[in-house]
């Protein structure tokens, strides 16, 4: 395009100079840097947020890790309790047919 086909319109009536042009731009710039500053704090207050929920449940959920082997020691206990009492009830069982076998032959 030759320069002369180019309008110029830096004398028009009301139309900024390449001054103010640059110093709305600029202005606009440091709205916009301010504007990212903003939305900087408000990430790194959820970030630490999240961190100390996340602590939070990590120290949650280890507790709950230690309730359930404790539970589940309990319940092998328990386990192991009722296996040894039904093995003493069939004994028991097995004993009354033997002594009962023996009374009808006697």
């Amino acid at each position: 395009m030759d320069p002369y086909e180019i309008e110029d319109t830096s004398d028009w009536l009301g139309s900024p100079t390449r001054l103010e042009t640059v110093k709305h731009y600029a202005s606009m710039l440091e709205e916009d840097v301010k504007d990212l500053k903003r939305q900087l704090h408000a990430a790194k207050e959820n970030i630490s947020t999240l961190v100390e929920m996340n602590d939070q449940l990590s120290a949650e959920l280890q507790k709950k890790r230690v309730w359930m082997a404790n539970l589940e020691a309990e319940t092998t206990d328990q386990l192991g309790q009722i296996r040894s009492l039904t093995m003493v009830l069939d004994q028991k069982d097995r004993i009354i047919r033997e002594l009962q076998a023996g009374n009808q032959r006697g």
